[in-house]
């Protein structure tokens, strides 16, 4: 059974707090309650920075290691975030965040040189 889908009841521009109407389930739901502000919201995501978090858990996980040692990695742009991964050791958090921010910045690693 599919849990219901919760739409915005309010403008998602920043700064603009009016109603929406009531999603009748035809087509796709307002986001923005004006051009203005659409185009507001789209502004001000793309000037926010995707960053790349890692964070230990609050709590142990199923295996019982303890607090601190429970890793997830976590992207965030503003107030949005979203956890990738979970329940990691911390050198694992640590490429993946890493493999992460690569390809977001579009930048590849200098190769190594050989060690003398």
């Amino acid at each position: 059974m599919n849990a219901p889908q919760r739409w915005p009841s309010r403008c998602a521009a920043p700064g603009c707090h009016v109603a929406l109407p009531d999603y009748n389930g035809r087509g796709r739901p307002r986001l923005y309650c004006s051009p203005r502000c659409r185009s507001a919201g789209r502004g001000a995501r793309s000037n926010t920075p995707l960053s790349v978090e890692v964070d230990h858990t609050v709590a142990s996980d199923a295996a019982g290691r303890p607090i601190g040692r429970v890793w997830l990695v976590r992207l965030r742009r503003g107030a949005e975030e979203v956890t990738v991964a979970s329940e990691l050791g911390r050198p694992t958090a640590d490429h993946l965040a890493g493999q992460i921010a690569q390809l977001i910045d579009g930048r590849q690693r200098a190769p190594g040189a050989a060690m003398e």
